[in-house]
């Protein structure tokens, strides 16, 4: 219902909106007129076709088709906003009459000048977004652990979360992923879920499991499941999990925990939506606290369990940190208000977090929700960053 909702309002009457608002700035000749009229069709035309032939479509056409509509989605809602700013203007000038009769805001060459200002904008956000979505960045911390670890004094550790892998991360992207993630030469690598993006299809088709296979680490590779993996389109029950572990290689934890080389402990907790989920103090109740405690939870929607379970270091995904401006600005303002006691722990939202992104020292639990190193829908990171990151950690007690 919600994608059929987008391409409804943003692919018709945005569009819309904006190539009238254009046409009223453009000079009355039909050699400009026309191709920006079958512009406009086009990319609808494109749409659409993708939309309602995706089950017929190839891979490399649906992966196009993909591109194209969620590339105008994300320019058709910032050229949107800019141009209701140009209207607003418009309509308090009629009222209040703020700017000089000389200075027509309703002229052709007003519009037009304003049209295309706008345009050079969201182009250049555009392209500045899909660059930082190509470079994802690295974060790289230190934590100490005051814990005895037999075996393991120093430990690091590769986190990416929210990988996507699909028909718009598609295999090109993943090998990019995972050579970034081996250049960090990692001990151990942690992939906090929705690693996948829709359907399991996608990965069958491009063979993906070449690349998850080039994941290695001396301590292993784990995954947990995060809330796309629960996403069913036509799949056998936990076929995407199943992939991840059979063809993918890695190790998915499902409120379980490992010990790894008798010095520490790693427990991956199930998505919210899985229906059987456990409690944090079952999954943990024969885990040993005198030694280190690391727990991989995809949603950051509670994170005193982790403290109170007596987790170390606390690994999230999920947000995106927002993934475009201003969402971004809003969940920095909501985890302001979640955080200040106005709101109650029964009335808070799923959408408020109280930590969006970055790292927080709480109790004696390091946590940290990464910003996720892929996306869902659109190749643009606006405001936001693609991350990875790199914890190097200390054990000593």
């Amino acid at each position: 219902m919600r994608v059929f909702f987008n391409a409804i309002f943003v692919q018709i009457f945005l569009s819309i909106y904006i190539y009238w608002r254009g046409w009223q700035g453009l000079p009355d000749k039909k050699y400009i007129k026309i191709p920006y009229s079958a512009l406009f069709c086009i990319e609808l035309i494109v749409y659409f076709i993708g939309f309602f032939t995706s089950k017929y479509l190839s891979f490399d056409a649906l992966h196009i088709f993909a591109w194209a509509g969620t590339t105008w989605m994300i320019f058709t809602i910032y050229m949107t906003v800019l141009l209701l700013i140009y209207d607003l203007v418009l309509y308090i000038d009629k009222k209040k009459k703020v700017f000089s009769p000389r200075f027509n805001l309703r002229a052709k060459k007003s519009r037009l000048i304003y049209f295309c200002s706008c345009l050079l904008i969201v182009v250049a956000v555009m392209w500045n977004g899909n660059y930082r979505f190509w470079h994802p960045v690295v974060t790289e911390m230190n934590l100490t652990v005051k814990k005895h670890s037999p075996n393991v004094k120093n430990l690091r550790i590769v986190v990416a979360a929210d990988i996507h892998a699909g028909y718009l991360i598609n295999k090109e992207i993943i090998s990019m992923y995972v050579d970034k993630i081996m250049e960090q030469k990692p001990d151990l690598i942690l992939l906090v879920g929705d690693i996948i993006d829709y359907d399991v299809k996608s990965l069958y088709e491009q063979r993906m499991e070449t690349e998850f296979l080039r994941l290695k680490a001396p301590y292993g590779v784990y995954a947990t499941t995060g809330n796309h993996e629960y996403i069913e389109l036509g799949e056998a029950k936990d076929e995407k999990i199943v992939w991840l572990s059979q063809k993918a290689g890695l190790t998915v934890l499902r409120d379980s925990v490992v010990k790894i080389a008798d010095s520490f402990y790693l427990v991956g907790r199930e998505d919210d939506l899985c229906e059987t989920r456990k409690g944090l103090p079952e999954i943990t109740r024969d885990v040993d606290k005198e030694y280190p405690v690391i727990v991989m939870n995809h949603e950051p929607h509670r994170l005193q369990e982790e403290v109170d379970a007596g987790a170390d270091i606390a690994l999230y995904g999920h947000t995106h940190n927002g993934q475009f401006f201003p969402n971004n600005l809003i969940m920095s303002i909501s985890s302001k208000i979640y955080n200040s006691g106005i709101v109650s722990d029964k009335a808070k939202p799923r959408f408020m977090y109280e930590l969006p992104f970055g790292y927080k020292k709480k109790g004696n639990t390091h946590v940290y929700v990464t910003s996720g190193l892929g996306l869902a829908g659109p190749q643009y990171r606006i405001g936001t960053i693609s991350e990875l990151v790199v914890l190097n950690v200390n054990f000593s007690k």
